[in-house]
């Protein structure tokens, strides 16, 4: 994601994250200790997300007088492997996928959380079950869950549909004939129905998310798991008749740029075909991903746009009916690759509700602590995804997140192949197959 590095708004940053500090400390250690010790943390965080991590990190030091050193890579897996070999990870990282954090711990490089004084009683005072359960290897538990977010919303102009009378559908035959409606218009009016980015820059999971979404609402929430947990193989015709949907959709009518559109633009460069010049006309209107989209947009892409007027989201529509609407959700563990007091402060900071406050103040995220008041949120995008996430009924997490190792990337990528040869759509889930088979962990 793009960096931004202005002065004044650092300064801004800096202020807010000294007074939350304050406001802070009653609940996580009293009176602020200081001392010349540093650490750091690796995360694959940028813009946006970067800046309200930042505001915790200043909230930390504030208090605490430890510095945090943060560093950031877009190829988080590669790099966290590089410094492994090298015997230099960073203390902390904030790792995006439980798949590699299982990898991780059975490589018995992480510090269990037990080992740094986070009791299992303590940590699930702070987070619920599906979260511990995400967090936990072979019995053991080794991440403090940092950051959740819903990716079962789409991402819309209200402004646009009140102009041109469209309404926000339920299902996904609503969807397709408002695509097809969208689609009508963009000879005289310019825009595209969807814009979606899936490349380059490491943003080939944008396409995972689009499968899982539609996977978990045609396949069912329990055929779901037993896929990203390797008991199902990707060759069942349940996956292709996912891909078949999700094609009705992701092609060259629909998309801003067709394929080839699809494929060169990033993730942040489609958030921006849809918002960058709000109230003008977009270049697309309707962008699919997480409730993160928000804060980027908010932060990064448009920071005059308003909440509920020019830019807003509705939830995933139905497919099939009897699975109604099931969250698919993700977030983020923070891991110890080493052991020091410095590490055991700021692990236990980040696990407390005055930590996570501090970081969902900026609008840029929402936490699975369960206690951050609804009230902390400051504008109606993260209040409805923090409601969605709290409210939702069945849960599944991210499938690609799931997998071991790599093998998320590997699965952008193959179905990245997907869009562009569909009719070698059987050929494509047996290759994949064939590499991940055997791959996952106990």
């Amino acid at each position: 994601m793009k960096r931004r590095s202005v002065l004044v708004a650092l300064a801004v940053i800096a202020v807010t994250a000294f007074v939350s500090a304050i406001a802070a400390s009653a609940s996580y250690g009293g009176k602020a200790r200081h001392s010349a010790k540093s650490i750091e943390v690796f995360s694959l965080w940028g813009g946006s997300e970067k800046d309200a991590f930042l505001k915790v990190t200043a909230a930390f030091t504030a208090q605490t007088g430890i510095d945090v050193k943060y560093t950031s890579g877009r190829d988080f897996i590669t790099e966290i492997r590089t410094r492994l070999a090298a015997g230099n990870p960073a203390e902390i990282a904030i790792v995006p996928r439980p798949g590699f954090l299982g990898t991780l711990a059975r490589e018995n490089v992480l510090k269990p959380l037990s080992s740094i004084g986070l009791s299992t009683a303590y940590m699930k005072q702070n987070y619920g079950p599906a979260w511990i359960s995400l967090a936990t290897v072979g019995g053991k538990l080794y991440a403090v869950p940092a950051k959740a977010n819903s990716k079962s919303v789409i991402w819309y102009r209200p402004d646009q549909f009140k102009k041109y009378k469209w309404k926000t559908p339920k299902t996904w035959s609503q969807l397709l004939a408002l695509t097809k409606k969208m689609k009508a218009k963009q000879a005289t009016q310019g825009f595209a129905p969807w814009s979606i980015g899936d490349g380059p820059s490491q943003s080939q999971w944008v396409l995972t998310d689009w499968f899982e979404d539609i996977y978990l609402r045609t396949a069912g929430p329990a055929k779901y798991q037993l896929l990203f947990s390797g008991k199902l193989p990707f060759t069942d015709k349940s996956v292709v008749t996912a891909l078949k949907t999700m094609l009705q959709i992701v092609n060259n009518n629909y998309a801003l740029g067709g394929i080839q559109g699809i494929l060169g633009t990033s993730f942040v460069d489609g958030i921006a075909r849809v918002f960058e010049g709000a109230p003008k006309t977009p270049h697309a209107q309707l962008y699919m991903e997480g409730g993160f989209v928000g804060g980027i947009a908010l932060g990064q892409i448009n920071p005059s746009l308003k909440p509920g007027i020019t830019i807003n989201d509705f939830p995933w529509p139905t497919i099939n009916a009897k699975f109604g609407r099931p969250l698919l959700g993700a977030g983020d563990l923070a891991v110890a690759f080493k052991d020091s007091p410095e590490i055991r402060q700021f692990m236990k900071y980040i696990s407390t509700a005055a930590a996570a406050t501090v970081w969902v103040s900026t609008g840029a995220v929402i936490s699975p602590n369960k206690g951050v008041s609804g009230s902390a949120y400051p504008n109606l995008l993260v209040r409805n995804e923090a409601a969605q996430v709290k409210s939702a009924k069945v849960f599944r997490f991210d499938g690609s997140d799931q997998m071991p190792g790599a093998f998320g990337d590997t699965w952008g990528f193959a179905l990245q192949n997907v869009i562009q040869h569909p009719s070698s759509i059987k050929s494509i889930l047996a290759g994949f197959q064939s590499k991940i088979a055997g791959q996952w962990g106990s």
